[in-house]
C-alpha cells in the first residue's frame, strides 16, 4: 500500500491495518481485546474496519511496546493518557483541511 494511499484512506480492512503498523492480523486482535481505546467497526460479515484515528493508535502502541520496550500494561495508561492529545490534534487537521479547500473554492471563483 503506498503511503498516498495511506494519507487518503480513512478506513482500513484488518490485512491493510497489520501491513501499515508492521505486526501480524493476531496482534491487531490481541491488541483490541486488551487496549478499549481501539474501538474497530465491524461490516455485516464481521469483518473488522480500522479507522485513522485507530490506526494512530495502533502506531503509538506498537511504537512504545516495541522500540521503548515498555510493558503493555504501561502502555495502555500511556495511550489513555495520550488520547486528548490526539482527539485535539485530530480535529485540528480536520479544521485546517476545511479551511485549506475553502480558500481553494475561494480562488477558483476570483479566477
Amino acid at each position: 500500500m503506498s503511503e498516498l494511499e495511506t494519507i487518503t484512506k480513512k478506513y482500513f480492512k484488518i490485512g491493510e491495518a497489520s501491513e501499515i503498523i508492521g505486526v501480524p492480523a493476531s496482534t491487531l486482535r490481541f491488541w483490541e481485546k486488551n487496549f478499549p481505546q481501539i474501538k474497530p467497526m465491524k461490516n455485516k460479515k464481521g469483518d473488522r474496519i480500522y479507522s485513522t484515528k485507530d490506526i494512530e493508535i495502533l502506531k503509538e502502541i506498537h511504537y512504545l511496546s516495541h522500540n521503548k520496550g515498555v510493558r503493555l500494561a504501561n502502555v495502555s495508561k500511556k495511550v489513555s493518557r495520550n488520547a486528548v492529545q490526539t482527539d485535539a490534534r485530530v480535529f485540528l487537521i480536520q479544521q485546517l483541511r476545511d479551511f485549506k479547500e475553502k480558500l481553494l473554492k475561494l480562488k477558483e471563483q476570483l479566477e
